[in-house]
């Protein structure tokens, strides 16, 4: 009987240290969010030469999936407006975040992505890489 006691409590101790400060990143995701902020940097000398208003959301992490669906629907539009040889690294965003959105749930009550303010380039490629950034922690 003691013994099935202390187990409960081990798990119950478990539940809450998983609860309070979140469940561990699967090394998938990590891997995925290390390739996109590197990918993003790519992009980052472009982004001067970018002259497109693209929604650009600031969603809660509970919102993260919607939050990626909009970044990627977004990338269409910025695919014809990039340099050449930014195309492959812009593909290669665009499926990282497509892979790291399969990998997550679904969130609810979030805004659809054009209730997000427009902003430039430059604000929109810092927004996506700041969220990327607060996903690894």
């Amino acid at each position: 009987m003691m013994c099935k006691v202390l187990i409960f409590c081990c798990i119950s101790a478990v539940m809450l240290m998983t609860t309070a400060y979140g469940a561990p990143l699967s090394t998938e995701k990590v891997r995925l969010l290390k390739a996109l902020i590197r990918d993003l940097k790519f992009l980052e000398k472009s982004k001067d030469n970018i002259h497109l208003d693209l929604y650009t959301p600031n969603e809660k992490q509970e919102c993260s999936w919607r939050t990626l669906q909009c970044y990627l629907t977004e990338m269409d539009i910025l695919e014809n407006e990039i340099e050449d040889e930014d195309v492959h690294n812009l593909r290669n965003i665009k499926k990282n975040l497509q892979s790291l959105m399969d990998l997550m749930p679904v969130g609810t009550g979030c805004k659809i992505c054009e209730a997000n303010d427009k902003k430039k380039f430059p604000a929109f490629h810092k927004e996506l890489n700041n969220f990327l950034i607060s996903m690894l922690k």
